[in-house]
């Protein structure tokens, strides 16, 4: 896939959370490793994410001592899984704190596998959010459906 700009991560990103919630989880999981194979795209795919995640809570308007917890179906034992639901969260956390240094630094900690994964946690978190709180978001669903149309034709 050729480089992407913000507004194509963006609607990637919309995209990957519309395939969640219709069930089409291996186009998800291809569209996050597009997603985090660079870093300008990996920070637009979660600024995205948490946008959705932190409606109606201002950014910088919680104390630093603040934590946003995400929960992911997991299956016993799934210390990765349960590892990057614990990123996703100290970096939705950081976000919501208005602390850019610390989601820099937990970032920065991980290796390229980790980071795939907190993203794809926090992709499968927007899902449930909009799944749970809207039905389902036309936005999301017609970005997957339009990008997803255009891989295979």
């Amino acid at each position: 896939m050729h480089r992407l700009d913000e507004v194509q991560a963006r609607e990637l990103t919309l995209a990957a959370v519309g395939a969640v919630n219709r069930r089409d989880h291996l186009w998800s999981v291809d569209a996050v490793r597009c997603l985090v194979s660079d870093e300008r795209t990996r920070v637009v795919a979660i600024d995205t994410c948490a946008a959705i995640l932190l409606r109606g809570v201002p950014r910088g308007s919680l104390e630093p001592s603040v934590r946003i917890p995400i929960s992911v179906p997991a299956t016993r034992g799934d210390a990765t899984c349960a590892r990057a639901a614990e990123v996703a969260s100290e970096v939705l956390s950081g976000l919501a704190c208005g602390d850019d240094q610390r989601v820099a630094l937990v970032l920065a900690r991980l290796t390229e596998d980790q980071q795939f994964d907190a993203v794809l946690v926090l992709v499968r978190a927007t899902a449930a959010w909009i799944d749970t709180y809207v039905g389902i978001d036309g936005d999301t669903v017609d970005a997957y459906y339009a990008i997803a149309k255009t891989e295979t034709t």
